[in-house]
């Protein structure tokens, strides 16, 4: 019986190990709250969402958020083409029932517009490029979202 339950207690403690190792390797990881105490709404000015993100790093395993109320408005993630057009034909991803956060996962040009009436012309839209390094100017995870 002392063996079965140095055995369990062994499991529990490498169960342990690795979930703490694997929080450990997310500390790196900056929260993004896209557009700070503005959220995602429609702007002051059509600049603002670029000038926004331009002092940010954004890395691979940081998260974006994007505080809006359900019901309230949306985010479609694009294409370049739809973005610099306002287009909303071939959305790549859609949501409607904010706040949304989003990982990112990969390196490369990632393209946020809303289709809510004419916010997307109004400058509720973002571009952001995620590269290797780690992101700066956010949150350090782990954030408590009310």
């Amino acid at each position: 019986m002392e063996r079965s339950s140095s055995v369990s207690l062994g499991l529990v403690l490498l169960g342990c190990s690795v979930m703490a190792a694997m929080l450990m390797g997310s500390s790196n990881a900056m929260l993004h709250v896209v557009g700070g105490r503005q959220g995602w709404d429609v702007p002051d000015n059509v600049t603002f969402y670029q000038d926004w993100a331009k002092p940010r790093t954004f890395g691979v395993g940081d998260q974006l958020v994007f505080p809006y109320r359900p019901g309230s408005n949306n985010l479609l993630i694009v294409k370049k083409k739809d973005y610099e057009a306002c287009g909303m034909s071939d959305p790549i991803d859609i949501y409607y029932m904010g706040p949304t956060i989003l990982n990112l996962t990969a390196v490369g040009d990632y393209y946020y517009v809303s289709s809510s009436g004419r916010h997307c012309e109004y400058g509720q839209r973002l571009h952001i490029t995620v590269g290797k390094a780690p992101g700066s100017s956010g949150a350090k995870l782990p954030v408590k979202l009310n």
